[in-house]
């Protein structure tokens, strides 16, 4: 086993190295402090295709598949907005390992963004990882306010609790904002609250006012169906939301050979600037 001297990523909770195992490369998450338990157990039970696959840890470190150095969040920074056709595709990868997750193994995620959904190099299948902050959705009580501003649920943006059975549509919101950013280009409010006048559209139903000024000064115009996949998604009412099936019977036909053209035509200038 040999470490070596590329980071990765760092953050509060981890850093993040290549690692060389034999002749293959994979990647080293090791944790600060004790952060690692959690994340150790709830990752090491997960096997999907759209999730980063585990393949050896304990509490000081985990052992992954080796993805691209670059998480969602620098594809779209570099394409401004993301085709309808990969969108889609991305959105139909993300809602199968939820409900994978949600349904198979009872466990929510409660921080889906584009920086926690890696690509893969070869096929640029969409990944989920980081499960710090990830729970079981028998434990009880837990806190409210736990995820990134801009993808937080309304019914959890503010101090309390919530019973963990209502986590699964905080995970649908998240995914709502995260598919209107890839079609957009942008984050369609600021936080998820009274306080946000695009936001505040919602809360009045005024969705006709919200899509008029979202859509304003975009390129690329974003077609009606896709308006209300996400409006489904990120409604104020979480028993109203849309379910995984819901989302996964409702995206449109994607050409996936148009799909990883695009992917692999963005990650280009991702390397070329780098």
């Amino acid at each position: 086993m040999e470490i070596t001297n590329i980071t990765l990523g760092e953050g509060t909770v981890a850093i993040v190295k290549q690692i060389k195992i034999g002749e293959n490369m994979f990647a080293i998450k090791h944790f600060k402090k004790q952060y690692g338990r959690k994340e150790y157990i709830i990752h090491s039970l997960l096997n999907h295709p759209n999730i980063v696959k585990f393949i050896v840890g304990n509490e000081k470190f985990i052992v992954t598949e080796l993805m691209m150095p670059y998480d969602l969040f620098e594809f779209v920074k570099i394409a401004g907005q993301i085709s309808v056709n990969a969108s889609n595709c991305i959105l139909k990868q993300l809602a199968g390992a939820l409900k994978y997750m949600h349904e198979e193994k009872r466990i929510i995620h409660r921080d889906i963004k584009l920086e926690n959904v890696l690509v893969d190099e070869i096929t640029y299948q969409v990944k989920i990882c980081d499960f710090n902050v990830s729970q079981s959705l028998d434990e009880g009580k837990v806190s409210n306010i736990i995820g990134t501003e801009g993808y937080i649920a309304p019914e959890i943006n503010s101090v309390g609790s919530i019973d963990a059975l209502n986590l699964k549509e905080c995970d649908i919101f998240s995914l709502g904002v995260l598919y209107f950013i890839l079609l957009f280009g942008k984050f369609p409010f600021k936080t998820a609250d009274k306080s946000c006048p695009y936001f505040k559209k919602i809360q009045q139903n005024k969705w006709d006012e919200f899509w008029y000024y979202t859509q304003k000064n975009i390129v690329k115009k974003v077609p009606p169906f896709c308006l209300e996949l996400i409006q489904g998604m990120i409604e104020i009412d979480p028993k109203k939301r849309l379910s995984l099936d819901q989302i996964l019977n409702n995206i449109e036909n994607i050409n996936e050979m148009e799909y990883i053209n695009e992917m692999s035509s963005i990650c280009t200038n991702l390397k070329y600037q780098r």
